[in-house]
């Protein structure tokens, strides 16, 4: 199980445990069983992220590397900010605090399971996290075997065998069996999880996926998509998706009544704009919430300055609800803006309410020492902060979503692998949900997921075996 502690504002995840819980007895070529789990060394992020060359400084001027930065001056802003920049800061400003109040109140509920410990002089810049991120993994190759022309639509299952070796796995129903396997695809090996489906295919696709993954059928669909950025974009680090695509999605055609909605954004306002504010109507969604996931080092400290305005240690989860009325014709090249305008108005409302409410339960003294420029992490928690660790966030149903949470955990130095949300999802859907992930890049225990590098984390690279009383 992922979750290993929660309270009333969030929870905080071990996405290694999870790993090491789904690859038990892995049936090897010899005829005995291995447990796996991702490579630690994976999630060894022991300190902030910064640059090599503003890391040997730091080491220079200090004996030990503290959670303040030393001396640390802000830069003085030469122009004005535009509307763009206004809007984000607002934004920020907002929900700083409820992140902030929730870091702290995960921390302090937890410091007697000491889930963070201290590294003392032993920091080292999450070299051998860094070095896995650089030279794992199957790269770009399972992109490159994706091909957008489907002339048969007579869509291929294949199910898959343990020590399975297969060629050509693009644009079909894959799914496994009721228990984790190794299968070598193409020149490559992979550890798929127990009761896992998937469909390697490119975005434009999926409406051909629809009848056979199932109409109405799902009670969650999750999406990651790969956003544009300009940086990405003129770097060609990795391939990025237009905006207008996304509508594309048949949402509506693939959600049970009631199905919960969680789409994944950066920390770009635009993003969060469009996905609340077109993307939702298109798809005929009521936007409910946001939470955020925290990233934290082993130390328990933020992986950056918790309190900038630029670089941001948390990233954004939106959720809504299908209203399961039938989707408008992609071929609208516009939305009507008076119903587009009345519903982003309504959402954002409902949204400032319960932020409202939220910031009343907040002690603004319990940030003082926290909420400072010069402040990475609080090395100690105040005395003063009320103490709510034993409520838990009631199990409600999915009209319900508990509102503003938070999600702290260590994250991977893999590129774009998100924290496992089944545990947390689990009480606000139905009993044995049918669960769908979009733009998927590792698979899920008992969901289907479809994307045109479904299976990248699955890569043999990134486990290692290991055993129970290690």
């Amino acid at each position: 199980m992922a979750i290993i502690y929660q309270n009333m504002y969030g929870w905080i995840l071990d996405h290694w445990q999870l790993t090491a819980d789904s690859f038990e007895d892995v049936d090897s070529e010899d005829s005995t069983v291995t447990n796996f789990s991702y490579k630690k060394d994976m999630f060894e992020i022991n300190s902030q992220f910064i640059m090599d060359s503003q890391f040997e400084s730091k080491i220079h001027v200090q004996e030990r590397v503290e959670d303040t930065i030393v001396n640390r001056k802000k830069r003085k802003r030469k122009s004005v900010l535009n509307d763009g920049e206004i809007k984000a800061k607002t934004y920020h400003d907002k929900i700083i605090e409820v992140i902030v109040h929730a870091y702290k109140t995960l921390l302090d509920g937890s410091k007697d399971m000491k889930l963070f410990r201290d590294l003392g002089k032993s920091l080292d810049n999450n070299v051998a996290a860094r070095k896995i991120a650089a030279n794992s993994g199957p790269g770009d190759k399972l992109r490159e075997l994706c091909y957008t022309d489907i002339s048969d639509l007579d869509i291929e299952t294949v199910t898959l065998k343990s020590h399975g070796v297969y060629d050509d796995l693009c644009n079909k129903l894959v799914k496994n069996c009721s228990f984790p396997i190794k299968v070598k695809i193409k020149d490559d090996f992979y550890l798929l999880p127990a009761e896992c489906s998937f469909i390697m295919g490119d975005t434009e696709n999926l409406k051909y996926f629809s009848t056979i993954l199932g109409r109405n059928k799902f009670d969650f669909i999750l999406l990651d998509p790969p956003w544009e950025n300009k940086s990405v974009k003129r770097k060609k680090q990795y391939w990025t998706l237009d905006n207008k695509e996304l509508f594309k999605i048949p949402v509506s055609e693939l959600s049970a009544p009631g199905c919960v909605i969680g789409v994944w954004v950066t920390n770009k306002m635009k993003q969060n704009d469009f996905v609340i504010q077109e993307l939702f109507p298109f798809w005929n969604v009521d936007f409910i919430t946001t939470w955020y996931w925290i990233k934290v080092t082993k130390t328990g400290s933020t992986v950056l300055d918790i309190m900038s305005e630029h670089k941001k240690t948390y990233e954004i989860l939106i959720l809504g609800k299908c209203k399961h009325t039938e989707m408008k014709d992609v071929s609208d090249e516009k939305i009507d803006s008076n119903t587009e305008e009345e519903h982003t108005k309504n959402d954002i409302c409902k949204n400032m309410k319960c932020k409202e409410n939220l910031s009343e339960k907040i002690n603004s003294k319990s940030l003082d020492g926290i909420c400072n420029e010069s402040t990475i992490l609080p090395a100690s928690l105040n005395n003063d902060i009320c103490n709510e660790s034993t409520i838990l966030p009631a199990s409600l149903n999915n009209d319900n979503l508990p509102l503003e949470m938070t999600m702290m955990s260590v994250p991977s130095s893999i590129h774009s692998m998100k924290i496992p949300l089944q545990d947390i999802m689990k009480p606000y859907l139905p009993e044995t949900p049918n669960c769908l992930e979009i733009f998927a890049r590792n698979l899920t225990p008992g969901w289907c997921c479809y994307g045109n590098e479904v299976f990248k984390h699955q890569h043999m690279d990134y486990f290692e075996v290991f055993t129970k009383d290690t």
